[in-house]
């Protein structure tokens, strides 16, 4: 049992590790071609899909301006302390911002080109989806001053109250992933002295 939970412990702390790794990386590469997204200033109301994800273009304009800002003050020989030592999580932060806007803006895409009955589910995830990034990064625009108290807490009522809407569909919308159990376990978190062992090509057989 012990040696089960050490592996696996270590499986979580490579994936998490690899995970920052990449957002490091993308948070780079954006910042490179970083060019602020058009927002403008919030409403009294911010629960719409419209405001929130203003919300979310706003975060990701100052954090990345920021940053940069940061980065330019240290010049090349505070480049390495900067960017490695004191604003990782600013750098994660952006990257996730980024990735969640992204997301989002993909997502009205694919809802604008839907014309059949899933297109209000869809619409309501989206909302879920926004709804959730604000009211999980609540304290981070309260601090900023760009939502107040009262906004924060229309934010949280609007999350409970689409769970309660998205709740009803959650079993057919889980199983529109078809999901196997297979898919579900992974070898590498059962065994992974013997997955790392030798190059699988992929293959899973044994495992």
């Amino acid at each position: 049992w012990y040696q089960r939970r050490v592996r696996e412990a270590v499986v979580s702390t490579q994936s998490t590790g690899m995970k920052m790794k990449l957002i490091q990386k993308v948070t780079k590469e954006r910042l490179a071609l970083f060019k602020p997204q058009e927002t403008f200033t919030p409403g009294e109301d911010v629960t719409s899909t419209s405001e929130l994800l203003n919300l979310i273009k706003t975060r990701e304009n100052m954090l990345f301006t920021s940053l940069g800002g940061k980065l330019a003050a240290a010049g090349k020989d505070g480049l390495y302390q900067t960017w490695m030592m004191e604003e990782n999580e600013n750098i994660q932060n952006a990257g996730k911002t980024f990735g969640e806007r992204l997301i989002a803006d993909e997502f009205q895409r694919v809802i604008q080109e839907t014309e059949d009955d899933t297109k209000d589910v869809l619409t309501n995830l989206l909302h879920l989806h926004l709804v959730s990034y604000v009211k999980d990064n609540a304290a981070w625009y309260l601090i900023n001053s760009v939502i107040t108290p009262e906004q924060a807490t229309q934010i949280t009522a609007t999350f409970d109250h689409l769970c309660r809407v998205i709740g009803a569909d959650a079993l057919p919308l889980i199983e529109s992933f078809k999901i196997s159990d297979e898919m579900l376990s992974a070898p590498i978190g059962r065994d992974w002295v013997g997955f790392n062992d030798g190059d699988n090509k992929g293959e899973l057989d044994g495992f």
